[in-house]
């Protein structure tokens, strides 16, 4: 039971990356491509949402940003986002932490945390955006966030 429980929320994990590789990188035409071939375009990204997000969905419980939140992961300070500039690279490194996140999110929040495509090109813009991270501030964080925070959040058992 446990696997299959396991098992379904990484295939979660896998979609929900997936969707927000392909939002973000829509536009990213190759290019040996045809000239008439299909064109998307990039989502309209918003840092401000991003923000928000950030702090409601969770993220801040384990990524500090501005000197806001916590410490058990990579801080995600635009100042120090070195090759995670590349949207490509920011979804790889997320993946790789995929198995640490659901667990965190299960024995933290108590449910696993959904993003839309949307959602997560707003957050990869407020990874950005130094002036928006600048105005991150505790009280900015609901309640239940901040008490995770101060209680400490959960470790994965290995």
């Amino acid at each position: 039971m446990k696997s299959a429980i396991h098992r379904k929320q990484l295939l979660s994990l896998a979609a929900f990356c997936t969707i927000g590789f392909a939002t973000l990188t829509a536009s990213v035409t190759p290019s040996h491509a045809a000239q008439d071939g299909p064109k998307t375009s990039w989502p309209e990204m918003s840092a401000e949402r991003g923000k928000d997000l950030f702090t409601e969905r969770g993220c801040v419980v384990c990524h500090a940003v501005n000197n806001v939140g916590g410490d058990i992961a990579p801080s995600l300070d635009a100042s120090n986002m070195d090759q995670s500039r590349n949207p490509f690279e920011f979804f790889a490194r997320m993946w790789r932490g995929a198995d640490e996140m659901l667990h965190l999110q299960q024995a933290d929040l108590g449910y696993q945390v959904d993003f839309s495509g949307q959602d997560l090109a707003d957050i990869f813009a407020f990874t950005q955006d130094a002036n928006m991270q600048e105005r991150l501030t505790q009280s900015d964080l609901p309640d239940h966030i901040r008490d995770i925070i101060d209680n400490g959040p959960s470790i994965p058992a290995e």
